[in-house]
């Protein structure tokens, strides 16, 4: 397992990968005209068109064979704003996420940007529990529009980012065999 910085030849790889992830996650929450008709148009448009500048972070972790599992993007102006963590379904649980996160969490410390904040859907009691318990604190919740549908998003915040990094600690296995973080 490699975490790395994605290049432009990852774009596609992470549209289906987000369109999977969406697919899989939000069945309950978005209409499936949206998840198995539009959606992999919008999010193939989105990747494609979107600007990543040097101080936005963002990551994919691929298998030995390249194989994309998982990717985070973090825009960055005064702050973090982590806009997406996604792992493939057969990976998940076995720490792809964590590595990714506490990259860019590192990365984020490097250039001195704190604080962090997301967005999660509040039905992903799964991915809730994962931010509160890495130090993140539960803000607002407020009615985004995903695609055309009002979905419940509660704003998660890392007033210091270092503490999403301390709490992320070292990988640990299989991603305890990581080659290598590459920039």
């Amino acid at each position: 397992m490699n975490v790395r910085s994605a290049e432009d030849r990852d774009r596609a790889a992470i549209a289906a990968l987000h369109t999977l992830s969406w697919q899989q996650t939000y069945r309950k929450e978005l209409p499936d005209e949206l998840l198995d008709g539009r959606l992999r148009g919008i999010m193939d448009a989105r990747w494609q068109d979107q600007p990543i500048s040097d101080r936005d972070v963002v990551l994919v972790a691929e298998t030995d064979d390249g194989e994309i599992v998982g990717f985070a993007s973090t825009w960055v102006a005064d702050d973090g704003y982590i806009d997406n963590l996604h792992v493939s379904s057969g990976w998940q649980s076995q720490g792809v996420g964590r590595a990714l996160l506490r990259e860019t969490a590192r990365r984020l410390l490097d250039q001195g940007v704190s604080p962090a904040w997301l967005h999660v859907i509040t039905s992903n009691h799964r991915a809730r529990s994962l931010y509160l318990d890495l130090g993140g604190e539960a803000g607002l919740v407020e009615n985004k529009n995903l695609y055309g549908t009002m979905v419940p998003n509660q704003q998660i915040i890392w007033t210091d980012v270092a503490t999403l990094f301390d709490r992320l600690g070292a990988p640990t296995p299989p991603l305890a065999e990581i080659r290598g973080i590459q920039e």
